[in-house]
């Protein structure tokens, strides 16, 4: 169990420790204190990124204007509007981006990561705010962004220093909860005070240690990591009745009349109780977890990502910006070849086929046909030649399936139109529309085949946890040079475990240079 206790005020009153500003301001009943204090536990960020933000942009409102002609001045109703759509802005960050989550734990090489994100993500949402009020038009580039870089240089240097002075405030004054922990056994002793000290800054200290079996422990056994073991399960209730406490963690695998009887008990006293579920050491450390309701039963859910709404929405407009550019360029491409893929196969310009997405939905994928109309027939007769062993995908040189590919150049190569539209990879930009119906996405996993989806094992299914994509890591990292199916799912488990939409943009930039190089396609 842990006990939080010997706060550094005895009163009726408990603090949050996130900020100065919650100790100064944000004094709450004990009985609530998380659920209301939550609301305002980063205030302090949240003022002074508003501050920040329409500083920024009355100065640079103000110094570009003096010299230069600038339709909106300060003073304007323009001038106004766009103040306000800051600070709607910032509003919607704090809704959906979470922003300062973790902010103290955070180190400066992630807090500038997280900076460039708030940033992108506030200056995205502001452009379609001015969109929607007309006033995108009278908006000076030159302004817009002496702002945002104004903004990103001092609102970063203010949250290292603000973070500094929280750390060292709270350092100083001691204001950290402290708790009590109780574990079975020594093994989960060891595990749950290592997990609780993961942390470099923590909003608690670990003031004691009960354990079930401590009678059965040895006379030197008497700490741990400096935090005292002070007794078994009676001597902690005695110790909660007669100290300072604010609430008591409980891990106790096995023991769940003995776990309900204590919650009771604590509950009784008026101390909270927080009962250990799931340990998240040893676990991958992408995967996270969290506790909801099912009818009327809790439950704790695992999965291998969690992606936040701000890069969920950032990847969608990406998507959705590509699929439109993607599209016109295939209407463009499809006046050029299609004639000639109906002269030299007649039939359909479009190939579709059924591939598997994410979580095994079916959709139909559009290709431009780079192969004769009984390719698929033919698959099963060349299935010797596939140079990927195991069966889990197909891959052959010289493929006598592909429309032209009889025709040879000097060097023995096959140089038809289907062989053309390969290479340059101009088959693939029907996906497209895949891309704009929400089958995929510019950037992701390739989807499987039925037929390659049927010789799945558990850990080749990671690869429809996500949405399927044009390209990805896979493709640029030797796709047709990669004859091991293992090695294309150790590239898609990686990608889709440390996924980030700067990853998604360097993946598209790399794949456009392969393309250009003709290099990987086949």
């Amino acid at each position: 169990m842990i006990v939080c206790g010997d706060s550094p005020v005895q009163s009726s009153h408990a603090f949050r420790k996130d900020s100065v500003f919650s100790h100064v301001w944000c004094i709450m009943p004990s009985m609530d204190t998380r659920r209301t204090d939550n609301l305002f536990k980063h205030l302090d960020f949240i003022i002074f990124d508003l501050i920040i933000l329409e500083a920024a942009f009355y100065i640079a409102t103000l110094v570009y204007g003096i010299d230069h002609y600038v339709y909106i001045k300060v003073g304007t109703a323009a001038f106004r509007r766009q103040q306000i759509s800051l600070a709607v802005s910032l509003i919607i960050s704090l809704a959906v981006e979470e922003p300062y989550k973790d902010i103290l734990k955070r180190t400066k090489w992630m807090e500038l990561g997280r900076m460039i994100g708030h940033t992108f993500f506030l200056a995205l949402v502001d452009v379609v705010i001015l969109f929607f009020i007309h006033d995108i038009g009278i908006t000076s580039r030159m302004v817009t962004a002496y702002m945002w870089i104004f903004y990103f240089v001092v609102f970063l240097f203010v949250r290292l220093v603000w973070k500094k002075i929280i750390r060292n405030y709270v350092t100083h004054h001691k204001a950290a909860n402290r708790q009590i922990v109780l574990c079975t056994d020594h093994a989960n002793m060891h595990a749950m005070v290592k997990g609780m000290l993961a942390k470099d800054f923590l909003d608690y200290d670990i003031s004691g240690i009960f354990l079930a079996d401590y009678d059965s422990l040895k006379d030197g056994d008497t700490s741990y990591k400096d935090i005292n073991i002070q007794g078994n399960i009676d001597d902690m209730m005695n110790y909660v009745t007669h100290n300072w406490t604010d609430e008591v963690v409980l891990y106790l695998p096995g023991m769940i009349e003995t776990t309900g009887e204590l919650i009771e008990r604590l509950e009784t006293a008026g101390i909270e109780a927080r009962n250990v579920v799931l340990n998240l050491q040893g676990m991958n450390e992408h995967t996270t977890a969290y506790v909801e309701t099912m009818g009327s039963l809790v439950v704790v859910s695992r999965k291998s990502r969690d992606i936040p709404l701000r890069e969920w929405i950032m990847k969608k407009a990406l998507d959705i910006l590509g699929g439109i550019v993607g599209c016109l360029l295939t209407v463009i491409i499809f006046i050029f070849i299609a004639p000639l893929i109906y002269i030299k196969s007649p039939g359909p310009i479009f190939f579709t086929q059924n591939r598997v997405g994410r979580n095994g939905k079916v959709f139909k994928m559009y290709k431009f046909r780079s192969m004769y109309m009984d390719a698929e027939e033919r698959k099963k007769e060349l299935m010797a030649k596939n140079k990927v062993q195991d069966g889990m995908m197909f891959k052959m040189e010289d493929d006598p399936r592909i429309i032209g590919s009889e025709k040879k150049d000097k060097n023995g190569k096959p140089k038809g139109i289907g062989n053309f539209i390969r290479n340059t990879s101009l088959d693939e930009f029907p996906q497209f529309f895949n891309v704009l119906k929400g089958d995929m996405s510019l950037v992701g996993t390739r989807p499987p085949t039925l037929d390659e989806w049927a010789k799945y094992s558990e850990h080749h299914r990671k690869r429809l946890s996500m949405r399927p994509g044009i390209t990805g890591l896979w493709q640029i990292s030797g796709r047709s040079d990669i004859t091991d199916f293992e090695q294309v799912v150790e590239l898609d488990s990686r990608y889709i475990d440390t996924w980030t939409v700067g990853m998604d943009i360097l993946i598209l930039l790399k794949t456009v240079g392969k393309v250009l190089k003709r290099e990987g396609a086949e």
